[in-house]
């Protein structure tokens, strides 16, 4: 299901993806420290910082589901899209940035 949302998302943004996505049920990830998950984050979003990323893995059942991640610039979330697609993960998507989803945010 969620592959086929992604298949006719293919023309869009990044951003409208991403939201699209959330907005469908997927879960947001955020892989900053927990120090910049503090100073501001998406309300959907689980704090799992990407040092941790393969420990919290192990703990999701459905690797199925859509998963979208952000960081502070997008490099840490490709980094974490990289280890969820690596461990059997199917529909992950990096969101870029905090401020390039909140900019992109639907109102």
């Amino acid at each position: 299901m969620f592959q086929s949302l992604l298949a006719k998302l293919s023309g869009s943004s990044n951003g409208e993806k991403c939201w699209q996505l959330i907005d469908q049920g997927a879960r947001v990830i955020d892989v900053r420290s927990p120090e910049e998950f503090a100073s501001g984050h998406l309300p959907q979003a689980i704090n799992v910082p990407l040092p941790t990323l393969d420990q919290w893995l192990h703990q999701v059942e459905n690797k199925q589901h859509p998963f979208v991640l952000y960081c502070g610039a997008g490099i840490r979330a490709q980094k974490g899209c990289d280890i969820l697609r690596a461990n059997g993960f199917e529909c992950v998507v990096n969101g870029g940035s905090l401020k390039d989803l909140v900019c992109c945010q639907p109102s």
